[in-house]
């Protein structure tokens, strides 16, 4: 025999004792230990590409799908979410006004736009409407996850650019 391989499961070597019951106990306590996100993201092409996404990384899970406002706040109560990856314009309206509404369900949740809509005229605004970051969505995949990332760990996310007009505001604002 090879000892490379693992051995052939025949009458002569039983199943260990486990069985069915513990692949699933340990399915749960991997899942327990990962971040739950919920995706708001009306395109059901672009929220499925997301989903698929997150539930390949080995830290976070999607909890939750929704293509409004409304669905998102049925899901929070059902699966609460660490974070919510919110589409800017949804079916149902824009998220600038239902942001309030969600952290209301829930304070600690995070929310973190994912949108198309530019980031110049957008970022700063969503971030005084309560949203912890905004990335744009012609990111590559990897700076989406490195956002998902920095919200969960309690840091603000945007861009270098957003970042850098920010800071040279402040810099300009006169001292008190």
């Amino acid at each position: 025999m090879n000892p490379h391989l693992p051995e052939p499961r025949t009458s002569l070597h039983p199943a260990p004792p486990h069985g069915h019951g513990a692949h699933a106990a340990l399915r749960a306590a991997r899942a327990a230990h990962k971040a739950r996100i919920l995706v708001v993201e009306d395109n059901p092409f672009v929220r499925e590409g997301i989903v698929a996404l997150i539930n390949r990384q080995s830290d976070l899970m999607c909890c939750g799908e929704a293509d409004t406002i409304t669905a998102a706040s049925a899901v929070i109560v059902r699966h609460k979410p660490n974070l919510i990856l919110l589409d800017l314009r949804l079916k149902d309206g824009e998220a600038f006004e239902s942001m309030h509404l969600l952290t209301l369900q829930d304070p600690q949740i995070a929310i973190l736009i994912l949108s198309q809509c530019d980031e110049a005229l957008y970022a700063e605004k969503a971030l005084r409407a309560g949203a912890k970051g905004y990335l744009m969505k012609q990111e590559a995949a990897d700076e989406l996850l490195s956002a998902i990332r920095a919200v969960l760990l309690g840091k603000l996310y945007v861009s270098r650019d957003v970042a850098g007009r920010l800071l040279r505001r402040l810099l300009q604002t006169p001292p008190c």
